[in-house]
């Protein structure tokens, strides 16, 4: 079943949203899975935002999404992270993120599973990305490479590739969720 996302950006470039709240108004955002759902986007800007998130993510990225910035931006999260980067996405800058709620499994979780993409998730830079609360940021590491983590409150995970490509087959032959 297709996920159900407040607002989505797909198969576009060049992109700047800012100084936005999302989602607006009276809308719950555990109303939806992803509050900011970015799928196949080029040269995407999001700055200067207050993101609530859905059940699942604040901002997704996937299918071989490039050239992403986020930056001077809050995240709450209401579900399992505040940002998945997957499917092949790369070249993401995440700078100046202030994440106001915790992810349940993690606060930035890169290369999980894509049905639309196997590549790597490669080239994420995270800079100065801190917690509300002063606890450092939990990123995940799966099927991408090592983010480059400049200043900031951050632990870094990186789950070992050799576990990755054994759930990734299972995964692919329908023998674990």
């Amino acid at each position: 079943m297709a996920d159900k996302n407040y607002y989505s950006v797909s198969d576009q470039n060049d992109l700047i949203i800012g100084n936005t709240t999302f989602p607006k108004g009276e809308v719950s955002p555990i109303e939806y899975s992803d509050i900011i759902k970015l799928s196949n986007a080029t040269n995407i800007t999001i700055k200067g935002c207050t993101v609530h998130g859905g059940k699942e993510d604040c901002i997704d990225m996937n299918r071989n999404c490039s050239n992403i910035v986020i930056e001077d931006t809050f995240l709450e999260s209401n579900g399992n992270y505040c940002v998945t980067i997957k499917g092949g996405t790369k070249n993401v800058i995440l700078k100046n993120i202030t994440i106001t709620n915790h992810g349940k499994e993690a606060d930035i979780d890169l290369g999980n599973w894509s049905d639309q993409s196997e590549e790597l998730t490669t080239d994420i830079t995270l800079q100065n990305i801190v917690s509300e609360d002063g606890e450092p940021v939990k990123v995940r590491v799966l099927w991408a490479d090592k983010p480059t983590v400049l200043g900031g409150n951050i632990k870094v995970v990186v789950i070992p590739r050799c576990l990755v490509r054994i759930y990734r087959f299972l995964r692919k032959r329908g023998l674990v969720p």
